[in-house]
Parts: C-alpha cells; structure tokens; sequence
C-alpha cells in the first residue's frame, strides 16, 4: 500500500514539474509581450490566466502530495530501506521543482520590473494627454471670451 502512495506521490511531482515548466514558457511569451513598444493587451491578458490556471493547478497537487505525505510519514521513517529508490527518486524530482520555482521567481521580477516601468511609462503618457487637452480647453475658453473688435487699436490719430 505505501508503496502505491509513493508512487502517487513521485506522479505529484512530475505533474508539479510539468506545471512549473509550462509557467517558465509563460513568463518567456510575458517577457516577449512587455518588451513590445506598444502593450497587446489581449495577448497579456491571456498569458496572466493561463499561469493564473498553472497556479491552481499546483496548489491541488501540493494538497494531494501533503496529503498523501502524512498517510505515509511513518511508515517511510520507520521502513526507510525498503523505500531507498522512491525516496530518492522524490530527492531528484523534489531538487528540479525547487530549482524551476527559483527560476520562476527570477523571472517574475524581471517581469515585474518590465511591467511597473510600462504602467510608469503610461501614466506619463496620459499626464502629458490631460495636460494637452486641458491647455486646449483654455486655449478655446480664452479665445471664445474675446469680442469681434480689435484687441489693439491704434490711438494716434
């Protein structure tokens, strides 16, 4: 029996291992996306579901591996020779998946750099617009306020 929890939890982690690859293509294609001079909101959009669905996808497995780890703690503490293979097969999974998730994070910070200096980027874009339009606004409101006479006369006469 503990043997087929093992197993299942070796699968957990292959399945986590997959996951967490996917999630460094994703941040590939995002990294791609922000370096676009103009944003393709569509395209970002998508990308932030799918590692939004990636990230679910993981929080399952490690409740089910957690799980699966509690049935079976005992029997791996006491027993730890008859499993010497499954345990160090979870050693190496277990060694991929913390190397994948320390690469995800570097990759979200360059990320998240990438995106705060093209919301930085944007908001000045839309200060100088409002800007704009508010001199424009003033422009019009001065210039309809004058009167159809001269507003120099020349008073020599």
């Amino acid at each position: 029996m503990t043997t087929n929890y093992l197993q299942m939890m070796i699968d957990s982690l292959n399945k986590k291992k997959k996951i967490l690859t996917r999630i460094v293509e994703l941040n590939e294609e995002q990294d791609a996306i922000l370096s676009e001079p103009v944003l393709d909101d569509e395209a970002f959009d998508s990308n932030m579901k799918a590692k939004g669905d990636c990230i679910d996808g993981l929080d399952k497995l490690d409740e089910g591996f957690q799980s699966l780890f509690n049935r079976v703690r005992d029997e791996l503490e006491v027993n730890k020779a008859i499993y010497t293979a499954e345990i160090a097969s979870m050693k190496k999974l277990i060694t991929e998946v913390t190397e994948l998730g320390t690469k995800i994070e570097v990759q979200e910070a360059r990320n998240k750099v990438k995106v705060e200096a093209m919301f930085r980027r944007e908001r000045q874009e839309h200060k100088e617009a409002k800007r704009s339009a508010s001199m424009a606004k003033s422009y019009y409101q001065s210039m309809s306020r004058m009167s159809d006479e001269p507003q120099f006369m020349d008073t020599k006469q």
